[in-house]
């Protein structure tokens, strides 16, 4: 069963994703750390939403790999590989699936006006 969302805006681009954070050890230790930005972080949870909503009420992962193909409107070029890792890292949380399962394709790319951004997904 296959089935489709359509996610608005331009993803995040995995290199705009992470930035260098603090962690901090036992005994307060400060130490180096990626963290995700606000910025990706708002996006993966407006996705998550929308992926949650979408899901047909009789889809059931089988324990076998996802196909996911992903048709990207975008105002400015960008690297699909980049952006698809943000996308996943929202999806298949969503799904309660680990992204170690998803083959994903992308399908097209094409360069639109700024605020006709859009992704269209289909999860078989």
């Amino acid at each position: 069963m296959s089935w489709s969302f359509t996610v608005p805006g331009q993803p995040v681009s995995g290199n705009h994703a992470n930035k260098i954070g603090r962690g901090f050890r036992r005994g307060g230790i400060a130490y180096p750390k990626m963290v995700k930005t606000d910025e990706a972080a708002a996006y993966q949870l407006a996705v998550s939403y929308i992926v949650r909503t979408a899901k047909p009420s009789d889809w059931k992962w089988g324990g076998e790999q996802v196909v996911v193909e992903y048709r990207f409107w975008i105002s400015r070029d960008a690297d699909c590989t980049n952006m698809i890792k943000v996308l996943e890292d929202a999806i298949f949380p969503a799904l309660g699936i680990n992204d170690s399962w998803a083959l994903p394709r992308a399908m097209s790319k094409e360069i639109v006006k700024r605020g006709e951004e859009k992704v269209e997904v289909t999860i078989s």
